[in-house]
């Protein structure tokens, strides 16, 4: 029986750094912001969690249409027995990681250029 998720959500502090990050303009949508702050945790090597306190927010299916990025956590994370939980950790894990206290918009070009960021 499969007992992965079927929906992808954010915590609610979560979803105020990702409304910044489409503000700042440098995300099209909040998915693809989402997906680049998955991309900062897995770069930043952070291990399998499961996120508490998430609000439905997307179907798999609109996060994930081909199954790509499943396949991706799998090869990274091959110890992990629910992708889709660990996509929606590593989502909530990265938005986290770019939450900037001093209430300013995460730093997009920061994280993609300073190696101390990323």
């Amino acid at each position: 029986m499969n007992t992965d998720k079927r929906t992808i959500g954010v915590t609610n502090d979560n979803e105020r750094v990702l409304s910044d990050l489409v503000a700042s303009g440098h995300f099209g949508s909040e998915l693809e912001a989402a997906k680049f702050a998955m991309a900062v945790a897995v770069r930043r090597q952070t291990q399998i969690g499961s996120a508490e306190g998430v609000g439905t927010k997307w179907n798999v299916g609109t996060v994930d249409p081909d199954g790509s990025l499943k396949s991706v956590i799998e090869a990274l994370y091959p110890a992990a027995p629910e992708p889709y939980r660990l996509i929606e950790y590593l989502i909530n894990e990265g938005l986290k990681q770019m939450a900037s206290a001093d209430g300013l918009p995460p730093d997009v070009a920061g994280v993609l250029f300073d190696p101390a960021k990323g």
